[in-house]
């Protein structure tokens, strides 16, 4: 295939932004179709912004995961469930990236513009190994942006080459599964992330990598795709897991600053950018985020590079990552119990953002607890959780 005009970081991120009033339109209608528009994906796609971490000999940019963050920041600026589901698009073309040149050709072979859902929980499938490759049933809860791709990336366990259960990844075209309906929830309400559901399906073995090698960097494709975006352990999908959160405090930020200029307390007269805890929480707030946004930042430093990434560079970015959501969170909280009754109201952005951040927050790979044990485990020379 041949390449396309190189795309720089700056250029992503400017044609996101100039995205970001039309997906603001969208974002109440978003919410209540629970799921994401589909002018919304197509001007994501057709803006060339879901191509950043797809190689570029199958028509992608491949640039970076810096500029995946940044490009996913903004969209989230206008509506977090648009910017979640256009992160992963990113970052699930980066796991076709890591499959055998067959499956990528299976996925890309008519064009760059595919888009994939993915779920990572081995234990909602079971696969049989058979002639030719593997029969897979399951049921995979959280499948984010599923009703507008074409493809699925699920994990399930399957008998390994010494017997013990091993988690494999798998790669299903749209024929192969079904979607039920299921996502009702009180934040990221659009993200349409509902239940794939695979009955007894054949999967030719080369639609399948392990999930070591995926968790590691060190899939087929790193043989293929060679530059050093592929050879990144599993560890670099965090990013898709924040940056809404960091683009939706932003937002929730901005409009609170602004709201406060112009407007006055019903029950008093006084201005309320004159309100002293008003105040207070605002520049509390700000540092909350910025604070947030130097962790994040220096999540990505440590994959900027590829390669292997170190035992105590992963328990860093676990614990960095999960706690700067949490300081998001924190932040958000302090502007929306500063909006007192007016962020109630169902058209206030700062009750979405509220109900948006937090529900972010709740991903188990951003739980605050388990991330700070395992990086105490590390500083103390101990065996991780579980392991003698």
């Amino acid at each position: 295939m041949t390449n396309m005009p190189e795309l720089t970081h700056a250029e992503a991120v400017q044609r996101a932004a100039a995205l970001v009033p039309e997906i603001a339109a969208r974002a109440e209608r978003c919410e209540a179709e629970r799921r994401i528009p589909r002018e919304s994906i197509d001007a994501f796609v057709d803006a060339g912004l879901a191509r950043i971490l797809k190689p570029k000999r199958w028509g992608g940019y491949e640039i970076s995961h810096d500029a995946a963050f940044d490009v996913s920041v903004e969209i989230s600026k206008a509506c977090g469930s648009t910017g979640w589901c256009c992160g992963f698009l990113n970052i699930h073309d980066w796991w076709v990236a890591g499959f055998p040149e067959e499956a990528q050709h299976d996925v890309w072979r008519d064009g760059p513009d595919v888009n994939l859902a993915g779920v990572i929980a081995p234990l909602s499938g079971k696969a049989r190994i058979v002639d030719g490759g593997y029969r897979v049933s399951g049921k995979w809860s959280w499948a984010s942006g599923v009703d507008h791709c074409d493809w699925s990336i699920l994990t399930a366990m399957a008998e390994g080459a010494d017997g013990k259960p091993q988690a494999r990844v798998f790669l299903l075209p749209r024929k192969d599964y079904s979607i039920q309906d299921t996502w009702f929830n009180v934040g990221m309400r659009g993200t349409g992330s509902n239940d794939i559901i695979v009955d007894d399906v054949f999967i030719p073995a080369h639609r399948s990598i392990t999930m070591d090698d995926l968790r590691e960097g060190t899939t087929p494709g790193t043989k293929i795709n060679t530059g050093p975006l592929y050879a990144i352990p599993l560890e670099a999908r965090r990013h898709a897991l924040s940056a809404p959160a960091l683009g939706i405090a932003r937002a929730a930020f901005a409009t609170w600053v602004e709201w406060m200029r112009s407007k006055v307390s019903t029950a008093t007269g006084e201005a309320i950018a004159q309100l002293v805890p008003a105040q207070i929480n605002l520049a509390n707030a700000e540092i909350e985020i910025d604070a947030a946004e130097l962790l994040l930042r220096r999540n990505l430093d440590f994959i900027r590079g590829g390669g292997p990434i170190s035992a105590d560079n992963r328990a860093i970015s676990a614990v960095a990552g999960a706690q700067s959501v949490q300081m998001l969170c924190k932040a958000v909280d302090m502007l929306f119990q500063s909006a007192g009754s007016r962020g109630l109201y169902d058209g206030s952005p700062l009750q979405r953002a509220w109900r948006d951040v937090h529900s972010i927050s709740s991903h188990f790979a951003l739980n605050p607890e388990i991330s700070a044990q395992a990086r105490a485990r590390v500083l103390l020379g101990l065996p991780p959780a579980g392991k003698p």
